[in-house]
């Protein structure tokens, strides 16, 4: 084993390890003095004991995560105290004695807030007039670290439990720790002091990982993994995460709150230049003519790296090339939001996250794809999207966190533009056992309570195999409750009933002879009756979407399984219409090229146009349908349209008045609302920000986006036959690299320093 290997540039002399005399009771300090030190994560391969994925994961990076890219130098010019240890349980009580030690995790504060642990940083200093707080992360890998550029500081493989570094700090022993910043990629270059992003909606965590699938010699896994204990290792959650059951401590430093050296937060596309205008949202093709039309939703790399090709090409780093379970809303712009897992390789990997794309009001084509919300090393999974009103609800799960809830939620008021602050629920009642995993839909009774539908575990309701449970709230997401009694299948989808009842369709995993169970519930979920419904019982990979349509008729979307299989079997899937709640229904099948539609999701909008996802779809697309071609006989995709007419000017201003943007939509031969000619976005001093063209919904000639500096960043040229060219530049103007597409597919690329790639 390589055990503290120095590199000569880190200044050990400006490092003190002489441990500070203690007041009884005090918490144990260790000084550090100033220095400097490399941060983040360096070109050199990580040993395989080290990315191994201990049969619980796939395999880490070769050279650790792409938020700890790039190394960077960071000088302190500051000393402080750090304690030597976490804050424990006992330490902690003296600020809330109402706080109980987690069983698992005795020895230290677990499951507390960031919150929480700031707040008693502020009471520890109220109490000792001393000025206490969390470390920078910069400080906390800077101690890890202890003067080495190894993994861990005893080299390669990691420390043994409460196990001293040599600056006399016991850390990264697979805990992790709250730390102050904001959660962002790191800035290249030299840094001073720095302090990270000024807002945000993650905070970062150090030491050690956030999921749990299985033990192993007294250790947890993956949380424990060495991956996870790595000195650079950067994990993030909602700073409002707090749980009975969880992992996550803290410990203080002793030193003034250090003046801000913030770096900027990441940029999402799906957030940036959002029109808040709706523009004859209401208007659509002929409800008595049949419409069908496609749109392909995901980047297709053609079996390339999406880390070594894709990130480089201008696709979101953090974006994986596995995506599964679906969500999809109009909001009240107009625009298209879509939501899925993103994983880079296996599902529930503790690199899992959730993906968000926009197709924009008018728009034939969904933006690329980016990962938020982001929890590094917590897989995220289950995204559902509900439009109360102008209100745009996101939920999720994390199937694998330790000390999860049921699920989490955050509200956007501006069609995702921004977003509050991430969310838990606070349960006014017992809390039976469940799977943090969400399902497609989100409904309000008459009365105004909500509720939603997570995986459950064990038997529903009739005694069959599976089950899903459903909590509601009754004050808008302020406390919510368990109804009582579970479904009659796993991914149970719901509806509201012409009555008031509530209406599960089963899922998957259970059936009555075959076919998919219906759950019935007249008491809003605290007991449920069972029947079969008309549908094929669904297995593995397989979920239905059931949403009421504004005309009253019941929407039902999902595979056919004839034969009772597991997995893709790819027997086709099929839509259907209900005019009496469920009694009876007129189905049709999806055409061929929708082998399956997966893990699926529907909605409509103003116009009546009803919008599906498909998940485990050879090509993944968003379907968009009416009633009319659901009734009748043809297949057929409706054609494209070739003209348009009425075409009107838009605007919207900044606050201060000045121009923000200013484009054009004129009424298309299909019935649609459509882009037609220039549209540019300004930012706020009067520069240009994103300029583009479009014809019938299309983009044409040269798109280009410009950073606030008035430096070009990326820009597009369309071909009018489906082929464009990306070119992304840095901020001197340089070409960083040019890649050709046809549609969504890569067709060829290069990438400046490296050999073309046909």
């Amino acid at each position: 084993m390589v055990r503290l290997k120095i590199l000569p540039h880190v200044f050990l002399g400006f490092a003190a390890v002489s441990a500070m005399a203690q007041k009884p009771n005090a918490i144990p300090m260790v000084r550090i003095h100033a220095g400097s030190f490399l941060m983040g994560a360096g070109p050199e391969a990580l040993p395989p004991a080290v990315t191994n994925g201990y049969g619980v994961m796939s395999t880490r990076p070769a050279h650790g995560d792409w938020d700890e890219h790039p190394a960077h130098k960071v000088t302190l010019t500051h000393g402080f105290l750090i304690a030597k240890n976490l804050v424990t349980a006992k330490e902690f009580q003296a600020f809330d004695p109402s706080y109980k030690p987690v069983a698992r995790f005795p020895g230290y504060a677990a499951g507390v807030s960031y919150e929480q642990a700031v707040a008693f940083c502020k009471w520890l200093s109220k109490k000792t007039g001393k000025p206490y707080r969390l470390p920078t992360e910069a400080e906390w890998e800077y101690v890890a670290r202890a003067g080495t550029r190894t993994p861990f500081f005893t080299g390669d493989t990691p420390p043994r439990p409460s196990e001293a570094n040599p600056w006399g700090v016991v850390i990264a022993e697979g805990t992790p720790e709250w730390v102050a910043d904001w959660y962002a990629p790191y800035q290249p270059g030299p840094q001073v002091n720095p302090t990270e992003p000024l807002d945000g909606h993650f905070r970062v965590l150090r030491g050690g990982g956030l999921d749990f699938r299985k033990s192993r010699s007294g250790m947890i896994y993956p949380a424990m993994a060495p991956y996870f204990m790595r000195s650079a290792n950067r994990a993030s959650m909602a700073p409002s995460f707090a749980s009975a059951d969880g992992n996550i401590g803290f410990r203080v430093v002793e030193a003034p709150m250090p003046t801000p050296h913030p770096s900027p937060q990441r940029p999402y596309w799906f957030k940036t230049d959002v029109k808040q205008t709706p523009v004859s949202i209401t208007v659509g093709p002929d409800p008595e003519t049949p419409f069908y039309q496609t749109h392909e939703l995901f980047p297709n790399l053609e079996g390339r790296s999406m880390p070594d090709v894709g990130w480089k090409l201008g696709l979101a780093r953090g974006l994986g090339v596995t995506y599964h379970n679906s969500a999809v809303q109009e909001l009240s712009n107009g625009d298209m939001v879509a939501a899925y897992y993103n994983s880079p390789n296996k599902e529930d990997d503790p690199d899992q996250t959730v993906l968000i794309m926009r197709r924009r009001a008018g728009s034939e084509t969904w933006d690329m794809p980016e990962p938020w919300p982001y929890f590094a090393d917590a897989a995220c999974a289950a995204p559902v999207f509900w439009n109360d009103h102008g209100l745009l609800w996101m939920f999720f799960g994390f199937p694998r966190l330790i000390g999860a809830t049921p699920f989490a939620f955050v509200q956007s008021r501006d069609n995702g533009a921004t977003w509050g602050p991430i969310r838990f629920p606070h349960f006014t009642g017992p809390v039976p056992r469940y799977v943090s995993q969400t399902i497609n839909s989100i409904v309000r009774a008459k009365d105004g309570t909500i509720y939603i539908p997570t995986d459950a575990p064990g038997r529903g309701a009739g005694g069959l195999t599976a089950s899903s449970d459903v909590w509601a709230t009754s004050n808008d997401g302020k406390t919510w409750y368990s109804t009582g009694a579970k479904t009659a299948g796993r991914h149970t989808t719901l509806v509201i009933a012409k009555n008031g009842d509530l209406l599960g369709f089963g899922g998957k995993n259970s059936e009555i002879d075959g076919h998919m169970p219906l759950a019935i519930s007249a008491d809003g979920g605290k007991n449920w009756t069972v029947r079969p419904s008309p549908f094929d019982e669904l297995m593995s990979g397989e979920r239905p979407s059931v949403i009421r349509l504004a005309d009253g008729r019941l929407f039902f979307v999902a595979d056919y399984n004839p034969h009772h299989m597991k997995h893709i079997h790819k027997d086709g899937a099929y839509v259907a219409l209900s005019s009496n709640d469920g009694s009876t229904w007129t189905m049709k099948r999806l055409p061929a090229n929708i082998l399956t539609v997966g893990y699926v999701t529907a909605t409509q909008g103003p116009n009546g146009l009803i919008h599906i996802v498909t998940s485990k779809n050879t090509v993944n697309y968003e379907i968009v349908l009416n009633e009319a071609w659901v009734l009748s006989k043809t297949e057929a995709a409706t054609p494209e349209p070739d003209s348009i007419t009425d075409v009107m000017p838009h605007r919207e201003e900044w606050p201060n008045g000045r121009l923000r943007a200013e484009w054009s939509t004129g009424l298309a031969n299909d019935g649609q609302i459509l882009l037609e000619g220039a549209q540019t976005f300004y930012y706020e001093d009067g520069r240009k920000q994103w300029v583009s063209e479009y014809h019938l919904g299309q983009k044409t000639g040269t798109e280009v986006y410009y950073r606030q500096d008035g430096s070009k960043k990326w820009e597009k040229t369309y071909a009018g036959d489906g082929s464009w060219t990306w070119r992304n530049f840095d901020k001197r103007g340089q070409m960083t690299s040019q890649s050709q597409w046809r549609g969504k597919t890569l067709v060829s690329y290069r990438i400046s320093g490296e050999k073309q790639n046909p």
